[in-house]
């Protein structure tokens, strides 16, 4: 039953006294954030209903059928859209707890997919685009420095390297033991040399004298005398040589550009400290 309104003077001071708090500034600003939190709690309601729509069920079916070559059956596309719903829980709760800002994985796929998001297409280069780029980047298209050598192995250094060394340069026949890879390599750039043979091979391949046996010098299989026939240097790769990787690089180029306008538009809306 509603409390009538007193008519009197005295009774509407009595009365007054019982609904002064409906004027509190506090107690309106505590109603404000009450009905901010139910709005709030409202909206992650809706964000928990997982929506299994018609597009979903009938995507889930062709899937079926195109794996099974045939249409599933109720039962099945019960399951389908069950399964669907199971891995839906798992996403969500995966970007609940984070993982896609923790798992380095999942954050370069993300990543990646932005970044193709924003590129589009890849662009179609002509010819013209292709000769072009690889006359502003000559510098980047050349054939590594190359070494002839021949060299001598040994699983366990002798116990006389000096006098093995000797032996070399006299020209003696000496076989060491067996290489997979052979005695001599023809015109090997110098990473092939390094794969082969090691750094410390490689850095003594670069300087020592041609035509003259030196070492021994210690790889991770054993050690090993060398003799270099030949060096080439680096020298610039000629655009038929290299339209393949001017081409991939292009593309590569085009993609990034408006990755990196985006990137710079966007910059702004954060803000990058250096964390302790």
């Amino acid at each position: 039953m509603m409390t009538p309104i007193p008519d009197k003077p005295d009774e509407r001071r009595r009365h007054g006294g019982r609904y002064r708090w409906v004027h509190d500034p506090l107690v309106g600003f505590l109603l404000l954030g009450a009905a901010i939190f139910i709005g709030w709690w409202l909206v992650q309601q809706r964000g928990a209903d997982i929506r299994v729509t018609p597009a979903i069920r009938q995507a889930l079916a062709q899937d079926y059928t195109a794996m099974f070559g045939r249409a599933p059956t109720a039962a099945q596309q019960a399951e389908l859209v069950e399964a669907w719903v199971a891995e839906e829980i798992l996403f969500r709760e995966a970007l609940d707890r984070g993982l896609h800002l923790t798992d380095p994985v999942t954050r370069d796929r993300l990543v990646d997919r932005v970044q193709h998001m924003i590129s589009g297409p890849p662009p179609i280069p002509t010819e013209a685009d292709l000769v072009a780029y690889h006359a502003r980047s000559s510098g980047v298209y050349r054939h590594e420095p190359q070494i002839t050598l021949e060299h001598r192995f040994f699983a366990e250094a002798p116990s006389d390297p000096a006098a093995m060394l000797s032996q070399l340069r006299a020209g003696a026949a000496v076989a060491g033991d067996d290489f997979p890879m052979g005695q001599r390599f023809d015109d090997h750039s110098e990473a092939m040399v390094r794969g082969l043979l090691g750094a410390a091979v490689l850095a003594a391949a670069r300087t020592v004298p041609i035509g003259q046996w030196h070492g021994p010098y210690r790889s991770a299989r054993g050690v090993h005398f060398i003799r270099i026939d030949a060096r080439t240097p680096a020298r610039p790769m000629a655009y038929a040589q290299a339209r393949e990787q001017v081409r991939l690089d292009w593309l590569a180029a085009a993609a990034k550009a408006p990755v990196e306008r985006e990137v710079a538009r966007i910059r702004g809306r954060y803000h990058v400290v250096d964390a302790p």
